[in-house]
């Protein structure tokens, strides 16, 4: 590999390490908090990653004009982001396919049966002991096709020095049938544990998630409110929500629509048709989770 790939590769981190030194903040989050995965996991990732350098270059001047923004948490935004993509990845492992146990079990029925008869056949000819072959299920379940396989693998090695050659089975055949074995009564295992693996794996990619949203939005806050005169704040910190309807205005019926602010969904609530005199009703108080009880640049 080129020398430069591997300084460049070298200085990157990894992201298991990330999730590792935010965990702590992660587990604190309050369960009503946490903001339902709603966009592209990806994507939004590498939109972070990447407007990072030019978020980061404002930092002193977010510190010398917003006193109460929360740079502890703005400093640990790549961290944050890179943890979601950690938890992202455990997610998925989670929720894939975890196994081959249908075409495991099909090509095990066939072992299981082969050395069965011949089990059988040496048995007849008083070569192996016949008595543990009884205890032969002969079912589909995995845990008795597993038992099967491990029962028969033993009774005919214990007896190889005196059928050896006068099988079609080889020693092969029956650490294959062990082996087997083995695996069926391991996917079985995992399988058992697989909801509780996605129960928290699902649980550490909603905090991920809401961790980084909320310190990313209040980052796009700030540079919205320092570079409202160069009108550059939605290059610099674009929205992770493109694309969405802007706010609809109060004589239009209440539909999903999206805070410009803070490009996350919101629901307009449509106004009462008014009296020819009726005053202008008090807009609503904004009761967006993303925005700090504290203020908007506030932890």
């Amino acid at each position: 590999m080129d020398n430069d790939i591997l300084i460049k590769l070298n200085s990157e981190t990894i992201v298991g390490d990330a999730y590792k030194r935010v965990e702590a903040d992660l587990a604190a989050l309050d369960s009503e908090e946490l903001v339902q995965v709603n966009l592209d996991v990806t994507a939004a990732v590498t939109t972070v990653l990447g407007v990072l350098p030019e978020v980061r270059a404002l930092r002193e001047q977010i510190a010398q004009h917003l006193p109460t923004f929360d740079l502890a948490s703005f400093d640990k935004l790549e961290d944050y982001t890179l943890a979601l993509h950690s938890a992202q990845t455990d997610y998925l492992a989670a929720t894939q396919p975890p196994d081959d146990l249908v075409e495991l079990s099909a090509e095990a029925t066939k072992v299981r049966d082969r050395l069965y008869k011949d089990a059988v056949a040496l048995a007849g000819h008083g070569l192996v002991d016949g008595g543990p072959l009884a205890q032969i299920k002969g079912g589909n379940g995995y845990r008795a096709m597993a038992q099967d396989l491990e029962l028969l693998s033993r009774l005919m090695n214990a007896s190889w020095d005196k059928i050896q050659g006068k099988s079609a089975t080889t020693v092969e055949h029956l650490q294959i049938a062990s082996r087997m074995s083995t695996r069926l009564m391991r996917i079985v295992g995992l399988r058992e544990q697989g909801p509780a693996v996605l129960a928290a794996a699902a649980d550490h990619r909603l905090r991920a998630f809401t961790k980084m949203l909320l310190v990313y939005e209040d980052a796009r806050r700030a540079v919205g409110y320092l570079r409202a005169r160069q009108g550059d704040a939605d290059s610099i910190t674009p929205s992770l929500y493109p694309g969405r309807p802007r706010r609809r205005s109060t004589e239009e019926p209440a539909t999903a629509a999206t805070d410009t602010s803070l490009g996350v969904p919101t629901v307009s609530t449509p106004a009462a048709p008014a009296a020819p005199a009726a005053p202008v009703p008090t807009p609503a108080a904004n009761n967006n989770p993303l925005i700090s009880k504290n203020g908007p640049f506030a932890s």
